[in-house]
């Protein structure tokens, strides 16, 4: 993996953990963080662990924004293209 593409991927794993924070997860996005770290000294293990967050019920795939009760529509959109482009990313 190129160093320009690992950067790619930990920015917007990054991104990710800002964006889960503002939406409530701020459990998630400290795992994300932590991930995101972890990722620059051993990517190879942290991609599994990173995709392995994807599948199942409660899984990153099925959080859903909101603040004081209100669906951030922004936020998902951008959530969600970067979780798709992180996944295509590792994958």
């Amino acid at each position: 993996m190129t160093n320009e593409k690992s950067k790619a991927i930990k920015a917007k794993m990054e991104r990710m953990a800002v964006l889960l924070e503002l939406g409530g997860y701020a459990d998630w996005s400290a795992s994300i963080f932590r991930l995101a770290k972890q990722y620059e000294i051993e990517p190879d293990v942290t991609k599994y662990s990173l995709l392995g967050l994807y599948g199942g019920m409660g899984s990153l795939n099925d959080l859903v924004l909101y603040s004081k009760g209100k669906i951030l529509m922004d936020e998902n959109e951008e959530l969600d293209q970067l979780r798709s482009e992180v996944f295509n990313l590792l994958s």
